[in-house]
C-alpha cells in the first residue's frame, strides 16, 4: 500500500519531462488566458450581444407567450434538477400568428418571453438562444493545439 508518491518526488517527476514540454505548456495557458480577455472585452465571440443591441436599437421587439410546455428527464430519472424543458410560444407580427420553439435546461421557461429580430420577423432570436454558439468549443482546443504544438517544435516526443 505505500505505492504514493510523495510532494518532492512527484516535482522531480514532473520536471523529468523536460523543458520543452514546459514551455509548451506555458503556451497553451497563455493561449488560454489571451482567450479569456478577449472574450471579456467582446472581440470573440461577441455577435450575440452585438445582434441583441442591433435588434432593441431598431426597434425589432416582441412578446411571446407560452402555449404549451412539455420535458424530458435526463439521467439519472426521476430529478427535477436534471430535466430539459421545450416551450412553445405565439407572437404575432403585422397581423399574422408566428411561433416560436425554446429549449431550456434545468429552469422552466416564463409565461411570455422577450423576443427579437433584425430583418425578418420570421427569423427571431431570445435571450435563451444568446450564448450557444458550437464554435464556443475552439476556446478549449486551440490552447491544447499551441500547446503541443509549441512542445514538439522545441523537440519534445510524446
Amino acid at each position: 500500500m505505500e505505492d504514493r508518491m510523495t510532494l518532492t518526488e512527484a516535482f522531480s517527476a514532473l520536471a523529468g519531462y523536460g523543458l520543452a514540454l514546459w514551455c509548451g505548456v506555458a503556451a497553451g495557458i497563455a493561449t488560454f488566458v489571451a482567450e479569456i480577455i478577449l472574450c471579456k472585452k467582446g472581440i470573440l465571440f461577441a455577435g450575440a450581444d452585438r445582434k441583441l443591441a442591433l435588434a432593441k436599437q431598431r426597434g425589432h421587439v416582441l412578446t411571446a407567450t407560452r402555449t404549451s410546455l412539455r420535458f424530458r428527464d435526463r439521467e439519472p430519472e426521476g430529478t427535477r434538477t436534471n430535466r430539459i424543458y421545450i416551450a412553445n410560444y405565439e407572437y404575432t407580427v403585422n397581423g399574422k400568428r408566428r411561433t416560436k420553439q425554446v429549449t431550456s435546461t434545468s429552469v422552466k421557461p416564463p409565461l411570455t418571453i422577450t423576443l427579437y429580430y433584425l430583418n425578418s420577423p420570421a427569423k427571431v432570436f431570445s435571450e435563451y438562444d444568446l450564448g450557444k454558439n458550437p464554435l464556443q468549443i475552439l476556446l478549449y482546443i486551440v490552447p491544447v493545439l499551441v500547446a503541443y504544438i509549441v512542445a514538439t517544435a522545441l523537440g519534445f516526443e510524446p
